[in-house]
């Protein structure tokens, strides 16, 4: 008879253990009349009810752990709000877990900390490794100037899409589509971001970032994405650095003449420049701090008459910012642009797009032509030396140097008066012999006269 009866007791279901609750005092009335303790759901191992002194009756959750003495306590919440069929799901969800020997708690401490570990969160820990040598394998710290970068990248391509997700949820396609976007507008860029998402998802899925513990790298494809990339050889030609003065002496904001001037007469990278504070130059040196230099090697140049009127400045800042306190960081690449179409005008064609760094370029050209032996050329650069040489020669062609900056002022000097520009570029007065004379080697368009013909010429000092 029971064994027949066995298939409608099961069928019951909701009935049943409404039936049986009803039985064992566990229905809606008993546990509405309860004052005070609690009462033990018969039908689900671990599920209690229990009365608060407020009068309010809160669900618990109270058994040992399968294979070991510990107790697992949860709450759900309150009764009514959290039906008896509510908690009772709750309750055997749990009892799945702990009768296989899995703490509940545990497990949603782990799930918490990861849905916690956002990209925001686990770059973070990254660039904290990356200070302290712990993000690549090279296991070196990394540079202030690389940490600059990697927050650059990451605060312009990275975060505003991937930020507040959680690490762990990123797919390959995020990543692909970052890329893909970046490449649309700066191939070279897109490059750069490619190869710093690398680092980051690689730290973050190998031994070195435990503490974010990505299982899979989805970066680890991405360098099949690399964009071609052929070096850059811009340089300005004589000619073009008269239409490039000449421009220059048009924009309206001082400091950005001032500037634009220092790029070509220093050959310094932009950012040394405009983040340049007053208390680097002392006795006509402008000694770039190693902070602030991409190789980490203070460099020191002698500025020329021009170059040092030109940083003379009552500011903390050479370059300050209009509104806040600090350098100014904005508006040079628009002014280089509003430069590149005067120039446009001035040579009545289009003019080949370049950017600050060919300005270094354009120096480093003309060294073999002003007489400027190779290691002297490059210490006016900052580059390291190579080989053995980085090791035993200590030299630091300081006076060469000095001697150098001079002659590559004056050959500016020289196109800047050709063009009549002295006044509007804030070239010091009465101008040396030796400046004169060269300044007639140029036309007032920057072009290089034939010689013989520079005695017949007389000069416009602006």
């Amino acid at each position: 008879m029971w064994p027949s009866l066995l298939p409608v007791f099961l069928g019951w279901g909701a009935d049943w253990s409404r039936l049986v609750s009803k039985r064992t005092g566990f229905a809606p009335a008993a546990i509405d009349s309860l004052q005070k303790g609690w009462l033990l759901d018969p039908l689900t191992p671990g599920l209690r009810i229990e009365a608060l002194a407020s009068g309010k009756k809160k669900w618990r959750y109270h058994r040992r752990l399968f294979g070991s003495g510990e107790v697992v306590k949860a709450t759900f919440g309150m009764f009514p709000a959290r039906s008896i069929a509510a908690a009772r799901e709750w309750a055997r969800e749990l009892n799945a877990k702990v009768e296989a020997g899995i703490d509940p708690r545990e497990e949603k401490r782990v799930a918490d900390e990861r849905a916690s570990m956002t990209v925001a969160r686990a770059h973070a820990l990254y660039i904290a490794a990356a200070r302290e040598g712990r993000a690549s394998r090279a296991k070196r710290v990394n540079k202030p100037r690389t940490i600059v970068d990697k927050l650059k990248i990451y605060r312009c391509d990275i975060e505003p899409k991937l930020g507040k997700r959680s690490i762990y949820d990123v797919t390959e396609r995020d990543l692909l589509k970052l890329v893909n976007a970046k490449g649309k507008v700066a191939k070279v860029r897109a490059n750069r971001l490619a190869s710093e998402l690398k680092v980051f998802f690689g730290w973050a899925s190998g031994l070195r970032g435990l503490e974010v513990g990505l299982d899979l790298n989805p970066a680890k494809r991405l360098a099949d994405l690399r964009y071609p990339e052929p070096p850059r050889s811009r340089k300005l030609s004589a000619e073009e650095i008269g239409w490039y003065l000449r421009a220059v002496a048009e924009e309206d904001e001082r400091d950005f003449r001032r500037g634009l001037v220092l790029l070509l007469l220093t050959a310094v990278r932009i950012s040394e420049l405009r983040n340049a504070h007053r208390s680097e130059v002392a006795d006509g040196i402008w000694t770039i701090p190693v902070s602030r230099s991409k190789n980490e090697q203070a460099h020191s140049i002698a500025l020329g008459p021009w170059g040092l009127a030109l940083m003379a400045t009552n500011s903390d800042w050479i370059f300050p910012a209009p509104k806040v306190d600090g350098p100014r960081k904005s508006g040079w690449y628009k002014a280089r642009d509003r430069v590149l179409s005067r120039m446009e005008v001035h040579a009545g064609r289009k003019i080949d797009h370049f950017v600050p760094h060919d300005l270094r370029r354009t120096m480093r050209s003309n060294t073999k032509r002003l007489k400027i032996d190779f290691d002297t050329a490059e210490a006016m650069l900052n580059h390291l030396k190579s080989g053995m040489a980085r090791i035993y020669d200590g030299y630091e062609h300081s006076e060469e140097m000095a001697a150098s900056f001079l002659r590559w002022e004056n050959e500016i000097v020289s196109i800047a008066l050709a063009s009549g520009l002295a006044r509007k570029l804030e070239i010091p007065e009465e101008p040396s012999p030796k400046r004169v004379a060269e300044g007639r080697r140029y036309r007032r368009d920057g072009r290089r006269r034939r010689s013989g013909t520079a005695s017949r010429t007389k000069m416009s000092h602006g």
